[in-house]
C-alpha cells in the first residue's frame, strides 16, 4: 500500500466540532427547551435533525478527503 498523506486539518477540526456538538449536553438542552418551536417542531428535534447532517457532511468531506489522498488506492504486483 503506498504512502497515504496526513488527514486534512479542516476534516479533523469538522470531526471534533462533531463530537463537541453531539456529546455536550448543555448545547441539547439549551435548544430543548419546551416552548420554542421552529415551523411547528420542537427545537430539540431540528437540532438533532440538523446535527444529523452535520456529521453526515463530515463523513462525505472525509470520505472525498481520503479518495484525493490516496487512501482507496489498491497497489499493484
Amino acid at each position: 500500500m503506498p504512502p497515504i498523506t496526513p488527514r486534512s486539518s479542516f476534516v479533523t477540526i469538522w470531526f471534533i466540532l462533531d463530537a463537541v456538538l453531539a456529546l455536550f449536553p448543555p448545547i441539547y438542552w439549551a435548544a430543548g427547551g419546551p416552548t420554542p418551536l421552529i415551523a411547528g417542531i420542537p427545537c430539540s428535534i431540528v437540532y438533532f435533525v440538523v446535527l444529523t447532517a452535520f456529521i453526515c457532511g463530515s463523513l462525505i468531506a472525509a470520505y472525498i478527503d481520503d479518495e484525493k489522498r490516496g487512501a482507496f488506492r489498491v497497489a499493484t504486483p
